[in-house]
């Protein structure tokens, strides 16, 4: 193992740093779930701004950058009606 990081560069506390991320998972996982659910739903005509006044309702407590983000990794847009 030493072998290894010295050939990679890396220190040893990077490495374990690295591994537990990977062993946490995506804590906005319900969250992204729950976001896609109200923009399908809704037929992808609800922006970050709706989406988040329902997930408030809905009981959930989330900042509107958080869900705006989110989409955006998501690839979800609001469609605009003619």
């Amino acid at each position: 193992m030493p072998r290894l990081l010295r050939a990679a560069g890396l220190s040893r506390s990077t490495f374990y740093y690295q591994v537990k991320l990977r062993e946490a998972g995506d804590k906005y996982e319900d969250l992204k779930s729950g976001i896609k659910s109200v923009y399908e739903r809704h037929k992808g005509r609800y922006g970050y701004r709706r989406i988040t006044a329902e997930l408030r309702q809905a009981g959930h407590v989330v900042n509107h950058k958080t869900v705006q983000r989110l989409m955006k990794v998501l690839g979800l847009k609001s469609l605009v009606r003619p």
